[in-house]
């Protein structure tokens, strides 16, 4: 029999790419024969639409989430066994709701003082003892699937991650602040290293980004700035394979640097960034350049040329990067997912 997967999320200026791309590489975790997939968001950009159909993921333009009759309506149509919840604002009454008319309800959320009402939650960012018991004693009855070891990750990680080999200094930067970049840090960031003539920029612009053409146009006569549009999960990996430190956000793409063990300068963008942002600056993980409001060009500037006349500094990142994850851990969340989610 095929089990239906519902997987509900929002991907839109404000809130970025990074749903789509976090709700794309779960389901690819869990993908066989025997499972059928439907997407239900807003209306989707087109690229994202035909990145489903290459893969034969169903779309479904979204219903009102806080609708329950609409949603039970779309449980029937669908005949969903399943649904993923990657969306921050669905109502703690119609998880309630949605859990008793499905086999299992699974929440994706980074935030730590919400109940879930929920089968499985998982929430992988980094957090401290303290942020894990606060959401323990919130969801009793749920299956915690909580920090790094539960990362959702693409398949083609673990391969892109053996072919990483320790720098000896810093010539390549990766720079992406997410899809849409609300508060134009990208912009900004290239300000602040424009007189940098001798390391190449690699600058990722997310389709959503309002400031594409300003930042193109600052860029155009910056031979050793390269802008990159777009790119697919994959492509982003394969960019980020190729260098040696990188400036960004705290959201999904972060997840991903971690693992990778690309040293990182983050910038705060979101309020639910914030408290996985500090534990890990007191690991010693990242260096956290604070919240956006607080950092000015002259903060970047300062930082970038911290790591390119310290090696020191720059090793020690790098080391602490790698051990960040543990390479034994890589396919823990799929067996867990798939031992919840089995058919009798």
């Amino acid at each position: 029999m095929i089990q239906n997967i519902g997987l509900i999320f929002d991907s839109n200026f404000k809130t970025g790419g990074g749903h789509f791309w976090r709700c794309f590489n779960f389901s690819k975790l869990l993908q066989n024969n025997k499972r059928k997939f439907f997407f239900i968001s807003n209306k989707l950009d087109k690229n994202f639409i035909r990145i489903l159909k290459k893969e034969n993921f169903k779309y479904r333009q979204k219903i009102n989430f806080n609708d329950f009759n609409q949603i039970k309506n779309l449980i029937k149509k669908l005949k969903l066994k399943i649904i993923v919840s990657d969306y921050y604002h669905l109502h703690a009454k119609n998880k309630k709701k949605i859990r008793d008319l499905v086999d299992k309800l699974i929440v994706i959320d980074d935030h730590l003082n919400k109940k879930h009402f929920c089968d499985i939650f998982i929430n992988n960012n980094f957090m401290n003892n303290e942020s894990k018991l606060k959401i323990k004693e919130l969801n009793p009855n749920t299956n915690l699937l909580l920090g790094p070891d539960y990362f959702i990750h693409n398949k083609k990680f673990l391969k892109i991650k053996k072919k990483i080999k320790k720098k000896k200094r810093i010539k390549n930067i990766f720079i992406f602040f997410g899809t849409s970049d609300l508060s134009n840090e990208t912009y900004k960031f290239i300000k602040s290293v424009s007189r940098i003539e001798n390391i190449n920029f690699k600058i990722l612009v997310g389709n959503l980004n309002k400031n594409y053409k300003s930042i193109v146009n600052f860029c155009k006569n910056k031979k050793n700035m390269k802008i990159f549009y777009n790119l697919s999960n994959y492509r982003t990996l394969k960019l980020m394979q190729k260098t040696d430190f990188a400036f960004g956000s705290g959201g999904i793409n972060l997840t991903e640097r971690l693992f990778l063990g690309l040293p990182s300068a983050v910038i705060c963008t979101a309020k639910n960034q914030k408290k996985a942002l500090l534990a890990l600056k007191s690991k010693g993980v990242i260096h956290y350049l604070g919240e956006s409001k607080n950092v000015k060009e002259k903060k970047i500037k300062s930082c970038l040329n911290l790591y390119l006349e310290n090696k020191e500094k720059y090793t020690h990142l790098e080391n602490k990067m790698n051990i960040y994850y543990k390479k034994e851990n890589f396919n823990l969340l799929e067996k867990s997912i798939n031992f919840e989610i089995k058919e009798n």
